[in-house]
């Protein structure tokens, strides 16, 4: 009886002291300092995304060329800084992503551990620091979309909804295409989002039809998919930026599947495949079961058009495991499921009631302190998902938050040290 009400007392402390705005707070300090270390240092420089940024349509029409075409444009008339002009892109969506998460997680304001799983969990915002060579990515496109639907859906009624769909969210989608192909792959869980959304018929009829305009952008990107000429190309075009795009590109579908092939059964390893499989039944297979006892529960309500079938909206997002780093993969995977089921008829009155019940079993209030404080602490996502690089031995159970607190300690005394006062020799 001792032990329930010191775990009640405990419960109640975490809810006193961890508030969802402070929690957002110290995610934006952590993702501000690695943002500026990326974008003015060279402390965490990697070629293996930055260069990718690059790819422009001066060798002809290919994926992935937007951006950099955006760029390189705009270098022409304005010799403009590619770290500063990427990065500050890349920061700016950060910070509208933490925003929308921020507004997305205000329904479990009340759930306190869940709300430290939701924004602390290594495959969902904090993907980006953990791993130095993934900051210049450009599947932060891709997950943006999803966050600003979830937002969408969260704060407007069904009629703003749907004009902000046609004039807003399906061109984002259709610009992001031409940035990353990746976009069209997630395309059936924005759909999904719809048709739960939409009760009316109506509605949901024009909304769906507006989705058709995507085909356009989708036949595009893969008719014009890259070609061993166009990457020679673009790599004597860009030698004046000192960059040099991923052969990847130049292979089109024939290298994806050569490399697929090689990367599992040339180089794969028994802890491979154990990293591997870890990986995803941490980031994807837990949340989707607690996402479950949560429907079971009737804290979060599915609408009956979709609740025995929406599973399949989410098959066509594993054809991107063709690519070989699956820590990308599955963390774009994981942030669409997040908000997909987040975005769900909440029913606070349930929430409430759920939290009750498990403050007042001390089992399960250890048990859920225990499982947030290894999830949160004990391992991390990284770019391949602990797969190793040509059978070199890697783990995903390493230090990830404590380890960025302590770097980001570091940070703070070498920064004022260097720029504000002297601080004494450690």
């Amino acid at each position: 009886m001792n032990l329930l009400i010191f775990s009640n007392k405990f419960i109640q402390y975490i809810k006193q002291i961890v508030r969802l705005e402070i929690l957002i707070f110290l995610i934006l300090i952590l993702l501000s300092i690695y943002s500026y270390i990326h974008i003015f240092t060279d402390n965490l420089f990697s070629e293996y995304s930055f260069n990718e940024l690059f790819i422009n349509y001066q060798a002809g029409l290919i994926r992935r060329g937007l951006l950099g075409e955006l760029f390189w444009q705009l270098d022409k008339y304005f010799s403009i800084n590619p770290k500063i002009f990427f990065g500050l892109i890349i920061f700016f969506i950060n910070l509208l992503q933490i925003y929308f998460m921020y507004n997305i997680c205000k329904n479990f304001k009340s759930f306190s551990l869940f709300i430290i799983f939701i924004l602390f969990s290594p495959q969902l915002l904090l993907f980006t620091i953990y791993d130095e060579n993934i900051y210049f990515l450009k599947d932060i496109f891709v997950k943006f979309t999803i966050f600003f639907h979830g937002y969408l859906v969260l704060k407007f009624n069904e009629e703003s909804y749907v004009k902000l769909l046609k004039n807003v969210l399906i061109p984002i989608i259709t610009i992001i295409i031409f940035i990353h192909e990746y976009q069209v792959l997630f395309i059936t869980i924005h759909i999904l989002i719809t048709i739960n959304f939409l009760k009316s018929t109506n509605q949901l009829r024009f909304s769906i039809k507006y989705y058709l305009y995507l085909i356009i952008p989708t036949l595009l990107v893969f008719i014009f998919i890259g070609n061993e000429d166009q990457y020679e190309q673009l790599n004597n075009i860009l030698k004046i930026y000192n960059v040099q795009v991923h052969p990847q590109l130049g292979g089109g579908l024939i290298n994806l599947l050569g490399g697929f092939y090689k990367w599992h059964f040339f180089y794969f390893s028994y802890q491979d495949f154990i990293n591997l499989f870890l990986s995803i039944f941490l980031s994807i297979i837990v949340p989707f079961i607690i996402f479950k006892n949560l429907i079971f529960e009737g804290v979060i309500v599915l609408n009956r058009k979709i609740k025995n079938h929406y599973w399949m909206f989410f098959i066509p997002t594993l054809t991107c495991f063709l690519a070989l780093d699956h820590g990308r993969n599955i963390s774009l995977i994981a942030t669409h499921i997040f908000i997909f089921f987040m975005t769900l008829t909440v029913n606070k009155k349930k929430l409430l009631i759920l939290c009750h019940k498990i403050h007042k079993n001390f089992n399960k209030n250890i048990f859920l302190i225990i499982f947030v404080f290894f999830y949160i602490f004990l391992w991390k996502l990284d770019q391949y998902a602990g797969f190793a690089i040509q059978g070199k031995e890697t783990s995903i159970f390493k230090s990830s938050l404590f380890a960025e607190l302590i770097k980001f300690i570091k940070f703070l005394y070498n920064f004022v040290d260097n720029y504000i006062f002297q601080l004494p020799n450690i």
